[in-house]
């Protein structure tokens, strides 16, 4: 089986995402791709938000050098029948023929559309993990939400002026309870994943890889945000292990739910990237609140991109940013600067 040449480029690939911009121009993909233009992007990624509608609109700006597509998001465009964005409508890591079908067919779309706005990238999920009675990360989440809302009461009770308070909970990491729920979980999904949903995960992936490789696109992998979504941070090495023979299939890291994975005390961010930094094309950024929301502006949130930084490769990475839409224009652009920065 052929390989593309590791992707080089002369100067670093800084990127945004038009799902920052799908909703602001619906069915206008070439209006949208100005607005990326004037903002002072070079180069988007085409999200997974991409409807069918901003096709013509978006191929005629590629073709007119508007700007360039730095890579795609599994799926793209959106199936017809789908509502909004779709990136886990059908899951690689199922056991279902029927689902896997699907997952292949609309995959191969993305692949086909990767190839004619020449992009060098798809970033794909990995699905998710799903017992039979119940979800596997039901006990953990509920923990997590009383946290919030306890937080939020106590929130509302001081701005009202209210001397009394519920209890505070202690920290995360002193809550035994948690901490016993967490390692029970994430033993029991490491077994899982890696008896059964990583080998349907490298099964698909290996069905379509001669296709990424004939488009020249390399795979990327994403980590999740999700307690329970794929690949796990704790085990990721091993779906790449089982990825090994295929080597369009890469990983692509994004930094805020890599933090907020961290706020969970499930996987630290500069460890997860330090196991994976060889098996990087491209990352996710924007930052991350203390209290677990992403997609904010950098700058905005608590993630120590100094840090972080020290692994970009500005010759063989590329850099999206992936903002929330209601992150205001003129931060968007002090966030593409900012990355211009950590990469001067």
């Amino acid at each position: 089986m052929g390989k593309v040449k590791k992707q080089m480029y002369e100067k670093p690939v800084i990127s945004l995402s038009t799902s920052y911009l799908q909703s602001k121009f619906k069915g206008d993909g070439y209006a949208m791709l100005q607005e990326a233009a004037a903002m002072g992007f070079e180069y988007v990624e085409l999200g997974h938000s991409t409807t069918i509608q901003t096709v013509d609109g978006i191929v005629k700006a590629l073709e007119e050098g508007v700007v360039k597509a730095s890579s795609v998001h599994n799926f793209c465009p959106i199936p017809p029948f789908a509502s909004g964005a779709s990136p886990n409508l059908f899951s690689p890591s199922t056991k279902s023929k029927i689902e896997s079908g699907q997952w292949l067919r609309h995959t191969r779309n993305t692949l086909d559309f990767a190839g004619i706005f020449k992009a060098k990238a798809m970033v794909m999920h990995g699905g998710s993990l799903s017992y039979f009675f119940a979800r596997p990360d039901a006990k953990l989440r509920a923990m997590l939400k009383n946290r919030e809302d306890d937080d939020a009461e106590n929130e509302e009770k001081k701005e009202g002026g209210e001397n009394e308070k519920n209890e505070e909970p202690a920290p995360l990491f002193e809550d035994k309870k948690y901490l016993k729920l967490r390692d029970k979980f994430m033993e029991r999904a490491k077994r899982r994943t890696e008896k059964s949903d990583y080998k349907n995960i490298a099964k698909n992936v290996s069905d379509i890889h001669e296709l990424a490789v004939e488009k020249g696109v390399l795979i990327g992998i994403e980590n999740r945000d999700g307690i329970s979504e794929l690949p796990l941070d704790w085990n990721i090495e091993k779906l790449f292990e089982m990825s090994a023979e295929l080597p369009n299939v890469k990983g692509w890291h994004d930094v805020g739910h890599s933090m907020r994975k961290e706020q969970m005390l499930l996987c630290k961010q500069l460890e997860l990237i330090e196991r994976t930094k060889d098996m990087l094309i491209g990352w996710h950024l924007h930052d991350c609140t203390d209290d677990g929301q992403d997609h904010v502006a950098i700058g905005k949130g608590v993630i120590n991109f100094a840090e972080i930084s020290k692994f970009f490769d500005k010759q063989k990475h590329i850099f999206t940013l992936e903002l929330n839409y209601a992150v205001k224009r003129e931060d968007a652009i002090d966030s593409r600067k900012r990355v211009e920065d950590m990469l001067s």
